[in-house]
């Protein structure tokens, strides 16, 4: 009714803007309209009759002011008058209704005073008889009003009272039901049920008299006060959830709270009422502390847990899968999508498949890809599960690439392993050994995962050659010549580990895509072989095993490289054996046959025989038996110097005396002449080697040279030179150390007898091993040139021959290698 009320003084506030009313009455009008307007909501806030009386107060006043203002308002006014009383009678109580009524009536008569008194004009258009009639009328309808609503509020308390054996059922209706009710006049408890009693848990006589707020925990009582005071302006139910009570025991009591504004007697009072949601909160508390529990054991536990949609959308991570996969945050996992995480794909789509086949998967193991790009092996168990918001996957993963790492070590150790055991097989099986190779690097290749493995072999001028290669790469050796050339400067491996370092050690390889590359020597028995190279077009990280293996591997290579060429110094061998027997057989059968057969001859015919025939004969068994026993010297020279046991004396020795005596051994055969420019001088070497070097190079001169043959001697500083030279065709320039070799031979001149191949050799080790040399070049003439020293070191030890005393020589020894007499020594 205030609201209407105020409405309806809106039309007042266009009455005062006529144009006739000065400026200061319009404003003062729109103030004093406004203030009658809102004053009663402004007073009721403490007593709720306080504005009721105030208002019709104010209409009154209203409505006299409106008779005199306006001529043609006094109608307008009595309507006001009569809804002011109307008001104070039906919503006051009745002692202020009766005083606003005499308020009202002593107005009127105010005004009759006045109009009598001539203080107040009356209307023009009427006489003044006229106007003290219609007051006196208009107080009339007041009284009668009052008398008439005062009546009619009677009526209506007759009917409330009727109406109380009702009110009394309802009232046993409440004690009884469960619902816990509550009613507040004034800020005081007046009643409260049993339920309402249960659920405070105190005795009526301790709660009436309280406010409803004493018994709420201090947290709820501003929701519960601000609840009640919107019930009491908007007079509407409001409902307030989990209000919690406070109890004499410890456990917590909370209740849902419903405000409504009620008729309680004749005044009006808030009812409460109390709804028990105590099992239900304590059910809410302990689920919440569950799931507060377990998201504490989840973000706590040390194993990756996660919960994800089969489209691979990442619902929930915790801090241990956060870490594993190298996030910042659980934000940014949830932002992956989970096929992304898996290196290979297809992996998601395997396990997705198995949890919908059979919902539960344990152990399952795959790669995945960390945030920051690295690669972890994982085992997961999961499995998957359907609820009202649809399926998902939930599961724990554990870190298992130390394992797997371990696991692919000990499988890569034994497969290197096994493919060590086949390569040697490989190379035992096999007499090919260009074959032997080419398995080999294929081998390798498989074994270490490798785009290409290239074997190149060095030659004595630090050049490669491909040897063997697999894989697609062309890799010609100057690609990876470079490599080689560090790991036989090294000796070491080397391993190149990205594009950058094989950039700088070869720009070839890095412009073909390689990334990665190893190289390691393959050494040799005499010189190392070459150079086992890997190169991979990812980056590769060679492991000390893949090291050791490539090692193994270069170790069995060179053996079977080593297996080949002492297979081939064998053939070799026994070929020279072969040439030798034939030869020995040869130059012995010669002499020999020469030598029986004047033996025989002798035997039978010697009386017969004339002084000439029998030094005839003498002569020639002589001669054949000089070059048999020069024969045997120099086999047995080439034997003793094999097993380092060949002896020289040190002795003073006259060149000049030493060519004439060899050169009287030789027959005239006058095929060949012999010119000799010798000067004093003496060595000091032993005279019996001495003479042993000059038959054998006035022999081959012989043998092999020209017509014309020349010994000439010259001094130098510190030694005495011997050059026999001669002017045959000569040896070939590639020859030229190859005669110094044993069995070898560079002539094969037509009608000459073939020769052992050890003269020459014999020749320059004993040379050697008097501290002097023997060389051979050829300058228009073949020149065999003999350095013997002309002093002896001082630090040479002498002992005497068979004990006799002045008999001392120089022991010297020297061991003769491999190469010079085809002998494998190792």
């Amino acid at each position: 009714m205030l609201r209407v009320r105020a409405v309806l003084y809106v039309p007042l506030v266009f009455l005062v803007f006529v144009p006739s009313m000065p400026l200061a009455v319009k404003v003062l009008g729109v103030v004093v309209v406004g203030l009658v307007a809102t004053a009663p909501f402004i007073v009721r806030r403490g007593d709720r009759f306080a504005g009721i009386r105030l208002s019709a107060s104010l209409d009154l006043v209203a409505a006299y002011v409106l008779w005199l203002a306006v001529p043609w308002g006094g109608g307008l006014s009595l309507l006001l008058s009569i809804w002011a009383i109307a008001i104070v009678v039906f919503l006051s109580p009745a002692k202020s209704a009766a005083r606003i009524t005499l308020f009202g009536i002593a107005l009127e008569l105010s005004k009759i005073a006045g109009v009598a008194a001539g203080i107040i004009s009356s209307d023009p258009a009427m006489s003044e008889a006229t106007d003290l009639g219609l007051l006196f009328g208009r107080t009339v309808a007041l009284s009668g009003s009052f008398l008439l609503f005062r009546a009619v509020d009677m009526y209506v308390v007759q009917l409330a009272a009727a109406a109380e054996t009702g009110g009394e059922r309802y009232r046993r209706l409440m004690d009884a039901a469960p619902t816990g009710y509550i009613i507040q006049d004034d800020s005081e408890i007046v009643y409260i049920n049993a339920g309402a009693g249960d659920i405070l848990q105190r005795p009526t006589s301790i709660v009436l008299g309280k406010s409803i707020g004493d018994f709420v925990v201090p947290e709820d009582r501003p929701r519960l006060e601000r609840a009640i005071q919107v019930a009491w302006d908007r007079l509407e139910p409001v409902t307030l959830e989990s209000v919690q009570i406070l109890t004499d025991q410890d456990t917590g009591r909370w209740v849902d709270a419903t405000c409504a504004v009620i008729d309680y007697g004749r005044d009006l009072a808030v009812q409460v009422a109390l709804h028990d949601r105590s099992g239900q909160r304590r059910a809410e508390i302990d689920l919440h502390r569950t799931e507060v529990d377990y998201q504490e054991f989840f973000e706590r536990i040390p194993v990756a847990l996660y919960r994800s949609l089969p489209n691979g959308q990442i619902v929930q991570a915790n801090a241990a899968l956060v870490e594993l996969l190298g996030a910042e945050s659980e934000e940014q996992v949830v932002a992956l999508d989970a096929r992304d995480v898996y290196v290979d794909e297809a992996d998601r789509e395997h396990l997705g498949q198995l949890l919908e086949d059979g919902d539960v998967v344990q152990g399952f193991e795959a790669r995945m890809r960390r945030v920051d790009g690295g690669i972890i092996w994982v085992r997961d168990t999961s499995r998957r599960i359907e609820n009202s918001r649809g399926v998902a996957y939930e599961g724990a993963m554990v870190d298992i690439t130390g394992r797997r790492s371990i696991e692919d070590e000990l499988w890569s150790r034994a497969t290197q392993q096994e493919a060590a055991a086949t390569i040697g097989q490989i190379a035992l099986d096999s007499d090919d050994i260009e074959t032997v190779l080419d398995e080999i690097t294929q081998l390798v290749s498989k074994v270490l995962g490798t785009e290409g493995v290239v074997l190149l072999q060095r030659s004595s001028d630090a050049q490669f050659k491909v040897k063997g290669t697999t894989g697609d790469l062309s890799l010609a050796p100057d690609v990876v010549s470079s490599i080689a050339d560090r790991a036989h400067m090294t000796t070491a491996p080397i391993v190149l580990r990205s594009e950058s370092e094989v950039r700088f050690a070869s720009p070839l390889l890095a412009d073909m895509g390689v990334q990665s590359c190893a190289a390691v020597m393959v050494p040799g028995a005499e010189a190392d072989f070459g150079t086992l190279v890997l190169v991979a077009r990812e980056q590769r990280i060679f492991s000390a095993d893949d090291i050791n293996f490539l090692l193994s591997v270069a170790n069995v290579l060179a053996a079977a490289i080593d297996r080949a060429a002492a297979r081939k110094r064998l053939e070799d061998l026994l070929r020279s054996k072969d040439a030798f027997v034939a030869s020995v057989s040869h130059e012995l059968r010669t002499p020999l046959t020469v030598v029986t057969g004047m033996a025989h001859e002798l035997n039978e015919r010697w009386m017969n025989l004339s002084d000439e025939e029998f030094g005839e004969f003498t002569s020639m068994l002589v001669d054949q038996s000089r070059d048999m026993s020069d024969l045997i010297e120099d086999l047995l020279v080439a034997a003793r110097s094999n097993i380092g046991n060949v002896s020289v004396r040190a002795e003073s020795v006259s060149l000049e005396h030493e060519i004439q005596n060899v050169l009287a051994g030789f027959p005239d055969t006058g095929s060949s002449s012999i010119m000799v420019d010798t000067s004093a001088g003496e060595v000091t070497a032993d005279s019996i080697r001495v003479r042993q070097i000059l038959r054998n190079l006035i022999t081959n001169a012989l043998r092999y040279g020209g017509d014309q043959i020349e010994i000439v001697t010259s001094a130098e500083p510190g030694t005495r030179v011997v050059e026999v030279i001669d002017d045959g065709t000569g040896i070939a320039a590639e020859d030229h150390e190859r005669v110094f070799v044993a069995y070898e031979r560079a002539h094969h001149t037509e009608g000459q007898p073939g020769s052992v191949g050890l003269g020459l050799t014999v020749s320059r080790t004993l040379a050697e091993l008097m501290g002097g040399s023997l060389t051979y070049r050829f300058d228009e003439r073949s020149i065999f040139r003999l350095e013997l020293p002309t002093v002896i070191d001082d630090g040479t030890s002498r002992q005497t021959v068979d004990g006799i005393p002045g008999t001392e020589f120089e022991v010297k020894t020297r061991t003769v290698g491999a190469g010079r007499y085809g002998v494998d020594v190792g």
